[in-house]
């Protein structure tokens, strides 16, 4: 019971600032994807990021295939995973979700680890957060958004979970104190 309580209110936090940051702090800065400037940019379309991030998803990946499937020269070289996910990533760049999310996840999980481990092991609780710099550099690696992006929403993520540790109501929900040496 005490493992499941655990998990929904971890569920609930990822999902609520997944939410938050999707739906009010990305389309407030309205930051382009590289990648789909990369596109633009190298089919040479005079269409206006902003013009095409207005329209519906579905309008967007069909506007991006085109421009992809019309250059076979200019985007033949690039791995057809990678051109995949630049056209199913619709939303805007900054800041990244992944990596918020990852460091949310990893920073409250080494938090744990930090708790319940003897001393001389404390070490381990580098272990998640090696995991969510991995998650972020992805990002990067694949276009999908600039180390900027990725600084900001691991900077973002870590604080969030330093104050959800912080406080003992939320601490206690998602780290029970029989676990806490």
């Amino acid at each position: 019971m005490i493992f499941i309580r655990s998990l929904l209110t971890i569920i609930v936090v990822l999902s609520s600032f997944a939410y938050v940051n999707e739906h009010a702090i990305k389309p407030s800065i309205r930051a382009s994807r590289p990648s789909h400037t990369y596109i633009v940019r190298q089919a040479r379309s005079n269409a206006k990021l902003d013009s095409i991030y207005s329209l519906a998803e579905n309008n967007k990946r069909i506007f991006f295939r085109g421009l992809i499937s019309a250059d076979t020269t200019t985007f033949g070289s690039i791995d057809p995973r990678i051109l995949d996910h630049w056209v199913e990533e619709t939303g805007y760049s900054f800041p990244s979700g992944h990596s918020f999310n990852a460091f949310l996840l990893a920073g409250i999980i080494a938090f744990g680890i930090y708790q319940i481990v003897p001393k001389n092991r404390r070490y381990l609780c580098t272990i998640p957060l090696l995991w969510a710099a991995m998650v972020a550099l992805s990002r990067v690696a694949v276009g999908a958004h600039t180390a900027w992006d990725v600084s900001v929403g691991s900077a973002m993520g870590l604080v969030l979970a330093y104050s959800l540790m912080s406080f003992r109501f939320t601490r206690d929900l998602i780290i029970p104190k029989k676990s806490i040496t």
